[in-house]
């Protein structure tokens, strides 16, 4: 049996109910109002099949999204409240935004945006053992580890 053509698809994240999509689009447009020749989110169709997408990728920004739909009161203020109040909360929905914004085609074509490219330097899978061997990375190996723990969620 070969498995050389299976693709791994994500998993699907539960559907927005019509009155979430309605929530979302006006709180979607005004984090991208459209201007210079492209749409607002709505216009690009962030709250239809594009927010489906982002969040069956990014599971984790599910919640987030949800959230921000439950919130009451006019979009504007909504969201200026919530940059203000929350705003690890407010990161979190407008990368999903944004996030379905840009995976739309008609909006990477007209951005002039591609996509992502294919590694053309990818190390090869015995790459590291080579420099290990003649001790150049010494040093670092026993400096040990410099890095800025991320904030736990």
């Amino acid at each position: 049996m070969s498995i050389t053509n299976v693709t791994i698809q994500p998993a699907a994240a539960p559907a927005l109910t019509p009155r979430e999509r309605e929530r979302l689009a006006l709180l979607a447009d005004r984090l991208i109002a459209g201007g210079a020749g492209l749409p607002s989110a709505s216009g690009a169709e962030v709250h239809t099949q594009w927010i489906d997408r982002a969040m069956a990728v990014r599971a984790d920004l599910d919640g987030a999204v949800r959230a921000v739909l439950a919130l009451e009161g006019d979009p504007a203020e909504v969201v200026e409240r919530l940059q203000a109040e929350d705003p690890a909360l407010f990161g979190s929905f407008a990368m999903a935004v944004a996030g379905a914004y840009l995976i739309n085609p008609r909006i990477r074509r007209e951005l002039g945006y591609p996509g992502p490219a294919p590694m053309k330097n990818a190390a090869l899978p015995d790459e590291a053992e080579s420099y290990l061997e003649d001790g150049i990375l010494d040093v670092v190996v026993a400096r040990g580890p410099i890095y800025r723990p991320t904030p736990a969620s």
